[in-house]
């Protein structure tokens, strides 16, 4: 399955009064834009359960004071109702303003090419550009090990696990929520099972930080508040563990991150990264 990107440059004709992180805001433009096309639809998506089959980035202000936001979306669906609503010259109510799109730009990335261009590569540093925030259990339980040992721990309900953010760069949580995305939109991953054992044994790690920094938004009411950091993290994949076959997959992930973003609250602007700088082994 394809990865859909779909760009909208809109020309702002009455003051879109918006203050600070403008990611929910998108993601409010979004839900407008289904709604346009078909109601059912916006409905349907608003309350998927799982990883969310779009994201957005955040509203930016160009150089020529255009707005710019872009939507990935994993399915089809979604995309035509997209470019069918933000059809050139469309006006737009947004936040106490409006917009009127004035360009559409689509690209559709082949993802059997990803896979095909896999490299093993030893070393990354990947710039946070949006808030980017993970969820982890807490008592944290390797996924590996789950299966059977999970189940008998459910019946006698002990580990009791609650969720946590963690507004840190941690690769082991990164590397799985980008390998849920592919997992349940394009296909399994080989050896996917074995892949999450390694990355949680220690098959990558963090080798340095710079410029991080924490970001705190109150939700929507004033009910409770998420927390997200920016800065680039420097990854690597240790020469004790390293394994040829599993770096491709980190990359294959890592890429496919750049453009579907990571974490949570990918669906209102966070998780935009971008990789920097890569080191061959």
């Amino acid at each position: 399955m394809p990865i859909d990107l779909i760009t909208a440059r809109m020309r702002p004709v009455e003051d879109v009064k918006s203050k600070g992180f403008t990611g929910f805001l998108a993601r409010g433009l979004f839900f407008k834009l289904l709604s346009q096309y078909e109601q059912g639809l916006a409905s349907v998506i608003h309350d998927f359960k799982g990883i969310a089959p779009y994201s957005v980035s955040p509203i930016f202000m160009t150089y020529n004071g255009r707005l710019e936001v872009r939507f990935t979306s994993f399915m089809t669906r979604i995309s035509k109702a997209l470019l069918d609503a933000l059809s050139s010259g469309v006006n737009i109510k947004i936040a106490g303003g409006s917009v009127e799109v004035e360009e559409v730009e689509v690209a559709r990335i082949d993802t059997l090419r990803l896979m095909k261009e896999a490299r093993a590569i030893s070393g990354y540093i990947l710039d946070f550009k949006t808030p980017t925030c993970f969820r982890r259990p807490s008592p944290y339980i390797p996924l590996h090990t789950m299966g059977i040992f999970a189940r008998i721990m459910g019946l006698i309900g002990r580990p009791k696990s609650r969720y946590r953010f963690y507004p840190l760069p941690d690769p082991i949580l990164m590397l799985r929520n980008l390998k849920r995305q592919w997992e349940q939109y394009i296909g399994g991953l080989s050896k996917g099972r074995r892949f999450t054992k390694w990355i949680e044994e220690g098959g990558i790690a963090v080798a340095g930080v710079e410029n991080i920094n924490t970001h705190r938004f109150v939700k929507k009411g004033g009910d409770g508040f998420i927390v997200g950091f920016t800065g680039k993290v420097r990854i690597t994949l240790p020469s004790d563990t390293y394994n040829q076959e599993y770096a491709k997959i980190v990359n294959l992930l890592l890429r496919m991150g750049e453009y579907t973003q990571t974490g949570l609250n990918r669906t209102a602007g966070f998780g935009v990264y971008r990789i920097v700088r890569e080191r061959r082994s």
